[in-house]
């Protein structure tokens, strides 16, 4: 090896293996297969080193990945946003790979416009899409019995297109005419007319749409709710903001990280029909509370009865918020399709 006085990265004076200015390891400027492929591997392990002690210590001690890291031991554990983003995005990746298509079937009969399930979940603990299904099917039989009644107007039957219903419009007194805010909505409406035929491509384009929208709005949410954790325990003065993120972060992260292994639980239910798993998924779901209760109280260091009280009180604050982000979150994806 050449023995050189300076960093070839940064010209600064090498005193050692590494440089002190910007970390580069002292190698010879031409490198070796073997030395480049080393230099992979090498990265890729300790990354994953880092990554495997990060869970461990997540799930072992709540809240001490945390506190590890707001007392400067970071070069051991993995940056809390890449942790999230990292499994954030295996778990919409797994997923989305391993979904099950067959589920949720919405029947294209146009006499009745029924939605009809043709899958079903091996218990009672019935999947998401399922309840909105059975959700979407009951509104639609509301809606037929208020439309038998006169108590709504059938745009579908009613109005071929949305010139006749602003035409409409201008028969009716001021009073009685839609608002600029509801004409955006029918107007909408007859454009996804047009463009879908039925319920079913209608409900499959706006499910898709909001699914790939709901990594983004939850990554622009946890602030947010970092937010509330801070004007909520404003008094505490020697936390920052930024603690509050980085203990949000960390609880996200382990929420992904239990919805990846209930994903898994609920793949090998469905293909073993062993209720079992939906037993042991459910469990988990009751444990991961326990342990976002433990981490809670551990990084405020409140005693159980202040814990709890605030515990739910962020809790009601912070679903307030999620609530008011997937509405926008059904507004844009419902005027985005």
């Amino acid at each position: 090896m050449e023995n050189r006085t300076t960093c070839l990265n940064c010209n600064a004076p090498l005193t050692g293996k590494f440089c002190s200015s910007c970390g580069q390891e002292d190698r010879p400027q031409k490198l070796s297969v073997w030395q480049l492929l080393g230099q992979f591997f090498s990265g890729l392990l300790n990354y994953d080193g880092r990554l495997i002690l990060s869970i461990r210590l997540l799930f072992s001690k709540p809240a001490a990945l945390t506190l590890a890291y707001m007392e400067g031991k970071r070069s051991s554990y993995v940056n809390p946003v890449q942790f999230y983003l990292f499994t954030s995005a295996i778990f919409f990746l797994f997923s989305s790979t391993f979904s099950n298509p067959d589920l949720i079937d919405i029947a294209g009969d146009d006499e009745k416009g029924n939605i009809i399930s043709i899958g079903s979940p091996p218990d009672d603990s019935a999947s998401e899409a399922a309840d909105f299904a059975k959700g979407f099917s009951e509104g639609i039989e509301a809606g037929k019995r208020m439309r038998e009644s006169d108590s709504i107007v059938n745009l579908e039957s009613d109005f071929e297109s949305y010139e006749e219903y602003l035409s409409n419009q201008l028969t009716l007194k001021p009073e009685e005419r839609s608002s600029s805010f509801e004409l955006k909505f029918v107007e909408k409406f007859y454009q996804i007319k047009d463009k879908y035929e039925g319920q079913k491509g209608f409900i499959q384009a706006f499910g898709e749409e909001i699914l790939n929208r709901l990594p983004q709005v939850l990554f622009i949410t946890l602030p947010l709710l970092a937010l509330i954790l801070k004007l909520v325990f404003i008094r505490r003065k020697h936390y920052w903001y930024i603690d509050h993120l980085i203990f949000v972060l960390h609880i996200a992260t382990s929420f992904f990280i239990l919805l990846f292994i209930q994903k898994g639980l609920e793949l090998l239910a469905s293909s073993t029909d062993w209720s079992a798993f939906n037993f042991i998924s459910g469990l988990l779901g009751f444990s991961w509370l326990i342990y976002y209760l433990m981490s809670f109280k551990r990084f405020f260091e409140k005693g159980w009865p202040k814990t709890l009280l605030f515990f739910f009180l962020t809790g009601f604050l912070q679903s307030i918020v999620f609530m008011v982000v997937f509405a926008l979150l059904l507004v844009f994806a419902f005027f985005n399709l």
